[in-house]
């Protein structure tokens, strides 16, 4: 009675999450967070490659992604590993009160080694906290009381890793407004009282972790809306890195937790510049979150799998049998393709795989698929339903959320590239889906964008290349024009403007050239195919040697 209870619940979670609005589920991980943990795990795909060495004994310092790229999911997920204990704190509100930390120091008064013994010593609380809570019976009782007496009414069972950073940095802060001029070492040395000092808990609490056998990693997700406050979090930021980079430059033997940081690749040139010492502040390693076209759709597929489980399940029974007989070794896959129609042709009239045609108008981030995923299998008014999705559904889908990734993807960039929108609506209607590099110059000087932008010409292709509206393209088919888009690549792409050609994301085509469609049509112009997007094809990762391919049976 209590399993089948508990089979109940989960179905009712994943009713709420998985809704016939939203058949994938939401676009943001956060929008999950707060249901079951079982459930949680259902929905997230632990295969992915990135992922294992995200979790991996080396414990990189910094998770680099893209907006979208699941860099939450990758903490959430990561969390259910019972190898590594993973204390989270929450990001936005830490920020928040180390900012007012450093204005009660009147804000850059301090020094950036000074901001990082502040940033050391609230990673020390979590870790004190930590240690203090999960003990074990191995653990020697006076270090315990040690950390008990210090932490106070900080030592509540019911509090969280957040919680503790946050009262630490609040003490932090009426230390400083009772002794101005004071800094940092000294507000940290009369902490406690004198039976548990600030020393004497953070000996116990290294001796503690040391002795035990499970590392534990402080892990903090990205704050969402870092592009819109970098400049004023740029001080937070600096002790940030500064102190990231001292706990992991440190030997494993002198390190009783690890540092885990999210951040977002649309900044990490600017983050970059923040850290005082790249070299010494950025140490300890950083992971890019890279996804291939096989696991977005394996995501896809489970998504598919369990709403029309949860919602339809005789429609399920009908699809999982249809599925049987397509060509596809994933279940769950190729539960996916026999949803969609076999025959489909393009808004550019060209006969083309129709998961094959969605893959391309995204990034490979999974927000972009869920998003496309989610308009295309509820347009309900194009006699579609998700068990058997009409042509038309996807062309509509698919058109409906571009302007909404598009806008996102803006926005991601805008403290990179604020003037981005106004440069880009020089182009519209003014190039092919591909032309010559040099045509872009052309048009760049015509429309005068420099004047609109501030940027110089390699300046301005450079941001195109950001922000993936342009490609460089290698070769062609019969219907497609073969392009590498930077997202696939760890470095920055650049064009030879007398021999290379240039190709519109998928994404970005009815953005630049809706007017233009009609045209290109009628001249059976070749569309965009990202390299990487290929269902079928070749993991771009292990070509580019991101990844190590998988071992052999």
């Amino acid at each position: 009675m209590h399993r089948a209870h508990e089979r109940l619940a989960a179905r009712d979670e994943l009713g709420r999450v998985l809704t016939p609005a939203r058949p994938f589920g939401p676009i943001a991980t956060e929008d999950v967070a707060g249901i079951g943990r079982s459930t949680v795990d259902q929905l997230f795909d632990r295969n992915n490659r990135i992922y294992s060495q995200a979790v991996s004994d080396l414990f990189p310092a910094y998770i680099i992604g893209r907006k979208g790229a699941g860099k939450t999911a990758f903490l959430i997920s990561s969390d259910t590993d019972r190898e590594v204990w993973r204390a989270a704190i929450d990001t936005e509100k830490v920020y928040h009160e180390m900012l007012n930390v450093l204005n009660a120091y009147r804000g850059d008064g301090l020094f950036v080694g000074q901001r990082a013994e502040i940033w050391t010593a609230l990673f020390d609380h979590v870790a004190m906290f930590h240690a203090w809570r999960f003990f074990d019976g191995h653990d020697p009782e006076g270090k315990l009381n040690v950390l008990g007496t210090y932490l106070g009414r900080a030592a509540d069972p019911a509090a969280d890793a957040s919680q503790v950073a946050e009262r630490f940095l609040r003490q932090v802060r009426e230390r400083v407004h009772e002794r101005p001029g004071t800094g940092p070492t000294e507000i940290l040395e009369g902490m406690g009282q004198d039976k548990a000092r600030f020393a004497d808990a953070r000996a116990a609490m290294r001796d503690l972790l040391t002795d035990r056998g499970q590392p534990l990693v402080i892990v903090m997700d990205n704050l969402e809306e870092l592009h819109l406050r970098l400049r004023e979090l740029t001080p937070v930021l600096a002790g940030l890195f500064r102190a990231v980079g001292g706990i992991m430059a440190r030997s494993p033997s002198d390190r009783p937790y690890g540092v885990q940081i999210c951040l977002p690749s649309e900044l990490f040139d600017q983050i970059h510049r923040i850290a005082a010492a790249a070299d010494k502040d950025m140490q300890g390693g950083y992971l890019k979150i890279y996804w291939s076209a096989r696991e977005l759709l394996r995501l896809a597929g489970t998504r598919l799998h369990l709403f029309l489980r949860t919602r339809h399940p005789d429609e399920y029974d009908r699809l999982a049998r249809a599925a049987d007989r397509v060509d596809e070794p994933e279940p769950d896959i190729a539960l996916l393709r026999a949803a969609l129609p076999t025959n489909f042709r393009s808004g550019l009239g060209i006969p083309e795989d129709p998961v094959a045609y969605l893959l391309r108008h995204t990034q490979l981030l999974p927000r972009h698929l869920i998003h496309i995923l989610n308009s295309v299998f509820s347009r309900h008014d194009r006699g579609s339903t998700p068990w058997q999705v009409t042509p038309a559904a996807i062309l509509a889908g698919t058109r409906h959320a571009e302007h909404l990734l598009v806008t996102s993807i803006l926005a991601a960039y805008q403290a990179s590239y604020p003037l981005a929108g106004e440069a880009l609506r020089r182009l519209t209607g003014r190039l092919d889906i591909c032309f010559p590099a040099c045509e872009l110059h052309k048009v760049y000087n015509r429309q005068g964008i420099r004047k609109v932008s501030g940027m110089d010409f390699d300046e301005f292709l450079s941001m195109l290349f950001s922000l993936g509206v342009l490609g460089i393209r290698f070769g062609q088919t019969g219907r497609y024009n073969k392009a590498h888009f930077q997202y696939t690549f760890d470095y920055e792409l650049g064009a030879q403007e007398e021999h290379d050609h240039l190709c519109v994301h998928p994404l970005f085509t009815r953005y630049l050239l809706e007017r233009s469609l009609p045209q290109l049509r009628k001249a059976q112009a070749h569309a965009t195919y990202p390299y990487g997007c290929d269902p079928q094809g070749e993991d771009y990762r292990t070509a580019f040697g991101y990844t190590v391919p998988p071992p052999r049976n």
